[in-house]
């Protein structure tokens, strides 16, 4: 795997940080607040991961630098320096993409691409849970729960090779 975000490779303790990692990578440049959150959360998850493994330590001590660096390339902002701003900058994001995934879907205009954004939008959702102040963590569960099972239906679909149904189960 490519480095993310000029990171040493992921140890297998912290996998679970690598798609919060991969979108920061994939937004670096075309939107750093939300690739700065992303990167933020997934900070979070390896520090609350409690991994007494040397190659952990020394990599989230890696990530803090680099979440660092980026917002020192950022700058004064509200959408870092103040959570209510921040927490709706990342739930306008996440929320945006999974309606154009939702909306590439109902459409039946579904393509593996379409999966993807399911599974980004989910991510970006679940970066809500940051702001233990805000409810949107809550609020969007269910937005989470189904971008994930949309995503596996649709990818399930391209490997059966059918057409991936359109909208949610049961046509609702």
């Amino acid at each position: 795997m490519a480095s993310l975000l000029g990171l040493p490779p992921i140890p297998p303790i912290l996998k679970p940080l690598t798609s919060f990692l991969q979108r920061a990578e994939e937004l670096k440049s075309k939107d750093p607040l939300m690739a700065y959150w992303c990167t933020y959360y997934a900070a979070q998850l390896g520090i609350t991961s409690n991994s007494k493994d040397a190659s952990a330590t020394k990599f989230l001590l890696q990530l803090l630098e680099t979440l660092e660096a980026m917002k020192r390339e950022i700058g004064p902002n509200d959408a870092i320096d103040m959570e209510a701003a921040s927490a709706a900058y990342v739930e306008n994001f996440g929320i945006r993409v999974f309606v154009g995934a939702d909306n590439e879907d109902r459409k039946g205009a579904a393509t593996r691409a379409t999966a993807k954004k399911f599974i980004a939008a989910a991510n970006f959702l679940e970066v809500l849970q940051t702001f233990p102040d805000s409810e949107a963590p809550e609020k969007h569960a269910d937005k989470i729960k189904y971008a994930k099972w949309k995503a596996a239906d649709i990818a399930r679909a391209f490997r059966e090779g059918r057409k991936p149904t359109a909208g949610p189960a049961g046509g609702e």
